[in-house]
């Protein structure tokens, strides 16, 4: 009998491979958590890898029980198991899963049913006393664990088993030697032993989620200087962690890689383009001139990003029709950084961040307001909130004042508020007087809010002998303003603050 050709073959195929990820911890101050007590963790940051959320718990006093504590809930926090509570336990010495009964589910010391009653006195009248064990930091090691605490929307790796959805992992901890002699001291499952089994943080709020040590490292051996496992009060803490994923296979779906996941998106580029064009001048059709400094511009692109600029290039004035602009009042370091803000919508990074210095802050808080820049005016306004000080805040209230930054207003006028007798001697709040002589108002109003000058004696401030560098406060008979009564002032009539605003004016 002949046999019957085949008409169709099949073949198929599962890869099974690992993700991995890395994520440093650094713990400054270990002094200060020392003596936390035991089963207490200092945390880290989450961190995701394969797409799952999970945070590194370190307990300076160690970890000794783990049937009553170690559980992490939605949030990220350590909780204690409810008792007589099913799921499935981490044996906290190997991290491996295994079911227990309901019944063989230890209870938590430390949340007896009592505690669950406060708020209601009858209730914790009928229930009976019982005194949590204390807690003790005589334990000889500290503790060190990983958790899992979410997932997100495409994670990898998951396992369907008996117990519910696990995640398999290679976990591997590290104490950093600081000492530079390679002597890191790490511990880890080998690929031997098989990967640890963890569930998944979504699916049974009791069930554990943690792979650790709690017999990680002595604490003498964590503390002796000749380890360098401590230095400078800082100890760092690396975990390197291998995620088991599988793909192909009709069972293993969860974990293949999302087709978005294939085509990598670079990150935008337009500003930094856009100020490659601004430098290069190519395809420019306007110059600004700013100090006898010429500079090539693009009229389309300051007309899309401010309504001042596009008025002045459409002007039927000689401006609008030479392609000629020149400023006046503005210096040219100032200018070229706007050209720069308004080609790319960020800071050069010579002046980006705390590299903003106050004096060029307060020229470019000017120059936004003129051309209506509202994020560059942000900029401005929280970089002068950031470095408020003695000598500077009265023209940075005046600039404030004069260009409608409300909230960097009040900033200042709550300083000067409290260190009046230091800002009236300085140049820069005489110039405040004579350019907005309402302010001196306001600070009175703002006083008068908050209970007097908090801050008339004792500042720590750059005056020269903390105290008011010779200056007492008079005020005219039949009232009037405050002003400076001098002893001694120096013979400069014109101060930085001055000079600031005499170039912007």
């Amino acid at each position: 009998m002949a046999l019957t050709p085949v008409s169709a073959k099949t073949a198929s195929k599962t890869i099974t491979d690992t993700v991995v990820g890395e994520h440093q911890h650094v713990i400054v101050g270990y002094s200060l958590v020392k003596g936390i007590g035991d089963g207490e963790p200092i945390a880290s940051e989450r961190f995701t890898v394969g797409g799952h959320e999970w945070v590194l718990l370190f307990y300076p006093d160690g970890k000794r029980s783990s049937s009553a504590e170690g559980h992490i809930d939605a949030g990220g926090q350590p909780t204690a198991l409810p008792g007589n509570a099913g799921g499935v336990v981490i044996d906290l010495a190997v991290g491996e899963g295994r079911a227990l009964p309901d019944a063989a589910v230890p209870n938590a010391p430390l949340a007896p049913p009592a505690l669950h009653a406060v708020g209601h006195g009858q209730q914790l009248a009928a229930a009976p006393r019982i005194q949590a064990p204390r807690r003790d930091t005589t334990n000889e090691y500290a503790a060190l664990f990983v958790a899992l605490i979410g997932e997100g929307p495409n994670p990898q790796g998951i396992v369907n088993t008996s117990e519910g959805k696990v995640v398999r992992a290679f976990h591997r901890f590290t104490l950093v030697d600081q000492a530079g002699q390679n002597r890191d001291l790490t511990k880890g499952r080998t690929r031997d032993a098989g990967a640890v089994k963890i569930s998944c943080a979504r699916q049974d709020p009791n069930a554990r989620n943690c792979h650790g040590y709690r017999k990680f490292v002595k604490r003498t051996i964590l503390e002796d200087p000749a380890k360098g496992y401590l230095s400078n009060d800082t100890i760092i803490i690396k975990y390197t962690i291998e995620l088991v994923v599988s793909t192909g296979g009709a069972l293993s779906r969860g974990g293949a890689t999302s087709k978005t996941d294939l085509v990598k998106v670079p990150t935008p580029s337009l500003g930094a383009e856009l100020g490659q064009l601004l430098t290069s001048g190519n395809g420019a059709d306007y110059i600004f001139v700013v100090e006898d400094e010429e500079m090539k511009v693009h009229k389309i692109l300051l007309e899309a990003r401010s309504p001042v600029f596009h008025a002045l290039l459409n002007t039927p004035m000689r401006e609008g029709q030479e392609g000629r602009v020149v400023v006046n009042d503005m210096k040219a370091d100032v200018f070229r950084i706007l050209l720069h803000f308004v080609y790319t919508d960020n800071l050069p990074e010579e002046h980006d961040g705390a590299n903003l210095e106050v004096a060029v802050a307060q020229h470019l808080l000017v120059a936004a307001d003129r051309y209506e820049l509202i994020r560059l005016r942000r900029i401005c306004e929280r970089r002068l909130c950031e470095t408020v000080d003695i000598e500077t805040v009265a023209t940075t209230l005046t600039l404030a004042e004069q260009n409608r930054a409300d909230e960097l207003k009040k900033v200042c006028l709550d300083f000067v508020s409290r260190n009046l007798a230091f800002v009236i001697a300085t140049d820069g709040y005489r110039h405040m007087t004579g350019s907005c002589p309402q302010l001196q108002a306001e600070i009175l109003l703002t006083i008068a809010a908050t209970g007097g000058e908090r801050g008339s004696g004792g500042h720590n401030s750059n005056t020269a002998g903390g105290g008011t560098g010779g200056v007492n406060v008079h005020r005219p008979h039949g009232g009037g303003a405050v002003r400076p009564r001098e002893h001694g002032a120096s013979g400069a009539e014109e101060g930085n603050a001055r000079r600031i605003r005499a170039r912007l004016e």
